[in-house]
């Protein structure tokens, strides 16, 4: 029963707040649409209108049993200041004081006040204003006192919270095991004391076994020297009695030679599994390449990164594995990616060319070979390997002027401003620009000859030269010490070398700025 009548009575509470919330709502809309007609109405100089409406919202206020609000206060009394009511003004400031005597809040109790006292000096009531400013005084000593009071209850709980704190450290601190300062000095000098001691004793130690490893190795060195002596002995004697029994015996010829004549330098690389295409692929190349043949993808991998040739000629079909991956992972690699690639397809058409290009391949044909289509396709891949090589020509002997053109092989261009950052070391080689590129001595100077047609040493020795031409013509310094500037240890040594690049004397193409003579 009793928890019945609690759900009826929470019932009835829930009903009454909602139209208390609605009619709030309401009020607040009408003191709006109020306050903003009074306010146009006081804009346009509609002073009798605006006094009828100021006595309508102060009626409406009445009737609510609401508060003045300090800027309503302050509107409503220019109204009366504009059609000159003293008396309606009065009465509004005393209506407005009560209300800032009845409010509990200090907040508006102050701005109501404060506009209150403004008011009353406008009007000229200096003993009202003075009123209301000693009420105006004391609630903001309230205010000011209700702050100290909270901040002090701050402080009181940080202060309440800090020694909980402390309590909770002095707890955890003696959980802990804690030694006197001056034990613990003392403990770590004696750890101190016996650290150095094992330190010297180790040392003495090694030393004593040091000496020992070296009278050691001195034995074994002369034991060494003795054998190698007899060694020696022994093939001396061997060398010359073989010398006055054996017959010189000419070596064999060498078989490409003999049948072929001198044997080219260029490499080609043939990964084909077919024995007869091969065979037919060697009778094209034999003329201009020495030729190397892998029957798998893995050992043609293995063998183009150890060879580096200058062709590869790849079968589209491989055992287990297209040739179009092969020669795709040869051209996405950085180690040879400047190699061409010619792919053979049984494919026609677009169908072939697509392979080609998923591949990266250069040159595609279609089995069987043409003899004269494929000659011709291998010999623009050897003129356009020459084209490059004028091109670089070209780029580097206007790299160091205005009108640098670009060049888009990465390689290339890091090589290029390596050299250009390390121009005045004369110890600056091909090691070191291998070395901060990841490769070898050997594959540098083969992937740099194939894409120049330059040694590394002639490479870096014509940058040099490029920049001291460049800077002789732009009147730097003298030939001396452009010379140093371009990594040159020898002014003689420059000369010559500029003279044999050029064609010209240092000398001529440096003149000394004029001097100024005093008469």
């Amino acid at each position: 029963m009793r928890q019945s009548t609690q759900i009826g009575l929470l019932l009835l509470l829930l009903l009454a707040v909602g139209p208390l919330s609605a009619q709030n709502d309401l009020v607040a809309d009408t003191l709006s649409t109020r306050f903003t007609l009074l306010t146009q109405l006081l804009q346009a100089g509609n002073y009798e209108q605006a006094q009828i409406e100021a006595e309508g919202y102060r009626d409406f206020l009445r009737r609510n049993r609401l508060a003045i609000s300090p800027t309503a206060l302050v509107l409503i009394s220019n109204v009366y200041k504009a059609n000159s009511d003293e008396r309606s003004a009065t009465r509004l400031l005393a209506d407005a004081e009560l209300d800032a005597r009845k409010d509990p809040n200090y907040e508006t109790k102050v701005a109501l006040l404060d506009k209150l006292v403004a008011e009353y000096r406008r009007w000229d009531l200096p003993d009202q204003a003075l009123t209301c400013h000693k009420l105006l005084t004391i609630a903001q000593d309230t205010i000011a006192a209700r702050q100290r009071r909270a901040e002090h209850n701050n402080i009181k709980v940080k202060l309440d919270s800090i020694s909980r704190v402390r309590e909770q450290e002095m707890l955890e601190y003696n959980d802990y095991f804690h030694i006197e300062r001056s034990k613990g000095m003392l403990w770590a000098g004696i750890v101190a004391l016996m650290f150095i001691a094992l330190l010297v004793a180790y040392y003495l130690n090694t030393d004593r076994w040091r000496k020992h490893l070296e009278r050691k190795e001195l034995e074994w060195d002369m034991m060494r020297t003795n054998l190698r002596r007899e060694a020696e002995e022994q093939a001396i004697a061997q060398a010359v009695e073989a010398a006055q029994t054996a017959v010189a015996v000419p070596p064999p010829p060498d078989p490409y030679q003999l049948y072929q004549g001198s044997k080219p330098e260029q490499v080609a690389l043939l990964i084909e599994p077919n024995r007869q295409v091969v065979l037919y692929m060697k009778s094209l190349l034999s003329d201009r390449f020495q030729i190397e043949t892998a029957a798998s993808p893995n050992e043609g991998l293995q063998m183009a990164n150890d060879l580096l040739p200058d062709l590869i000629v790849c079968d589209a079909v491989l055992n287990g594995r297209t040739g179009i991956e092969i020669a795709r992972q040869i051209k996405l690699s950085e180690r040879t990616n400047h190699i061409p690639v010619v792919l053979l397809t049984d494919k026609f058409g677009n169908e072939g060319k697509l392979d080609a290009l998923r591949a990266g391949a250069d040159v595609w044909f279609t089995r069987p070979v043409i003899d004269n289509e494929f000659d011709a396709s291998v010999q623009r891949l050897l003129d356009a390997r020459k084209l490059k090589h004028e091109q670089f020509n070209r780029f580097m002997q206007l790299y160091f002027t205005e009108n640098r053109i670009p060049i888009e092989d990465p390689f290339l261009l890091r090589s290029v401003q390596m050299i250009e950052q390390n121009l005045a070391a004369p110890d600056f080689m091909a090691d070191d620009i291998a070395r901060k590129l990841q490769m070898t001595k050997a594959h540098f100077a083969k992937k740099l000859k194939v894409l120049t047609g330059k040694e590394p040493v002639q490479f870096i020795r014509e940058m040099r030269l490029e920049k001291a031409k460049v800077l002789l013509e732009k009147r730097a310094g003298n030939p001396q010490a452009i010379a140093e500037l371009v990594g040159f240890t020898s002014p003689g040594t420059f000369a010559l070398a500029f003279k044999e690049y050029f064609g010209e004397n240092t000398l001529l193409l440096y003149v000394p700025p004029p001097q100024n003579r005093l008469y």
